[in-house]
């Protein structure tokens, strides 16, 4: 089985390569831009620094906007690294009325192709390009950090964090996944826009309430507990492949594709 979905998975990569190079540089491009704040946030916690770039004050509270900014890159889009957000579907509305995604897996399920082997195909085209845009994002972030930052906050720290996050995404990216495959494009995008209002919601509670970024407690958290949050984040990921294969492949044998 795992032959044939491999074959399945080169091929659909093959032919995703424009896709894969212009998503792949707009990440890379991503982890340059967030650079200067993470160092900020390392500076302020573990230096002597204590400034942001922009700030903004509403209702006697004080918003960071480089804190909100690189919040909103961590919590919505590094799970979009399970695909590419920068290429075909997930930059026209068109895909509501066409489900693209749809289109395609209706194609393979008139092959002799198992259930089985279409499913693993595509856990494995979501786990390739998520490896990939998540090893240059986190590569360009360590690459591009000035000298001294591993002075304030060690590699082996930075390793924890990265891996915590790697978990979330992982985690979220894969019912993205399901919803490509299991659902339809207008799922998708209701499931989009309801993603984009929850994480809105949650910073502005975060902000109200302790008046400081998700990721700039995630550094906190790391540097007082580097291993407990990477496990307890890695498992979650780890359960929700699992968890959202089991469902693709009942949604696969169930779906009328006609």
């Amino acid at each position: 089985m795992w032959k044939e979905s491999w074959w399945l998975t080169k091929r659909e990569l093959k032919m995703q390569i424009p896709g894969i190079i212009i998503t792949l540089l707009v990440t890379i491009l991503i982890g340059i831009l967030v650079v200067p704040t993470i160092n900020a946030f390392v500076l302020n916690i573990f230096g002597d620094s204590a400034s942001y770039a922009n700030r903004i004050i509403f209702d006697n509270h004080t918003f960071n906007i480089d804190s909100i900014i690189i919040d909103i890159i961590f919590l919505g889009l590094t799970p979009s690294f399970s695909t590419l957000f920068m290429w075909g579907p997930y930059l026209s509305f068109r895909t509501i009325k066409e489900d693209p995604f749809g289109k395609r897996l209706a194609v393979y399920r008139s092959l002799p192709i198992s259930t089985n082997v279409l499913t693993a195909s595509r856990i494995l085209v979501m786990l390739s390009i998520f490896v990939l845009l998540s090893a240059a994002f986190y590569l360009t972030i360590i690459l591009s950090v000035p000298a001294a930052f591993f002075d304030y906050f060690s590699f082996n720290y930075f390793l924890s964090f990265m891996l915590f996050w790697i978990g979330y995404a992982l985690a979220l990216g894969s019912v993205i996944t399901y919803i490509e495959s299991g659902t339809n494009g207008k799922v998708l995008f209701i499931f989009l826009f309801i993603i984009t209002l929850c994480l809105i919601i949650v910073l502005l509670l975060v902000y109200q309430i302790w008046e400081v970024g998700v990721v700039e407690a995630t550094i906190l958290l790391i540097s007082k507990s580097p291993i407990i949050p990477v496990i307890a984040s890695i498992i979650c990921s780890i359960l929700g492949v699992i968890t959202m294969t089991k469902l693709l492949k009942k949604r696969l044998l169930e779906r009328d594709y006609l």
